[in-house]
């Protein structure tokens, strides 16, 4: 007597009990793939040529495809090394344009001397102002 099936009976069809990585496709290893091409009769270096073709030819389309998360990651990724670089490239101008040793200390020195010769020549600055004051009351206290 024959005894019906059961779901877990059937070894081909997969189940979620089954291990996931038993149902990936397994990528051919870059010697598989120069195996392959030598195969069809191609020598080592043509071999070789052509797998790296074959995988340039992937990756652009990979690249390109702009579908998918990976491409959104890809995308952001991008968008974020482009503000990196703006930003470096803004940090490196500013530090361009900053004096060096030699240019602050010439700047220190002429300020400093500028300070010195201003400050003896604010006495006189003021006493003449103070004259002129002095002259305009006296002229308003003869003339009320």
């Amino acid at each position: 007597m024959e005894q019906p099936l059961t779901p877990n009976s059937n070894p081909q069809k997969p189940t979620k009990f089954t291990d996931p990585n038993a149902l990936k496709k397994k990528l051919p290893t870059p010697q598989e793939l120069i195996s392959h091409y030598e195969s069809q009769g191609l020598d080592t270096q043509e071999a070789s040529l052509r797998v790296i073709g074959d995988l340039q030819t992937a990756l652009f389309r990979v690249i390109s495809s702009g579908r998918g998360r990976k491409d959104k990651l890809l995308a952001e990724t991008s968008r974020k090394v482009d503000n990196t670089n703006n930003s470096l490239a803004i940090l490196n101008m500013k530090l361009d344009s900053k004096p060096g040793y030699g240019e602050s200390f010439a700047i220190g020195l002429a300020s400093g001397l500028t300070f010195q010769g201003v400050q003896s020549v604010l006495p006189h600055v003021f006493k003449g102002f103070g004259d002129i004051w002095n002259s305009v009351r006296n002229v308003e206290k003869e003339n009320p």
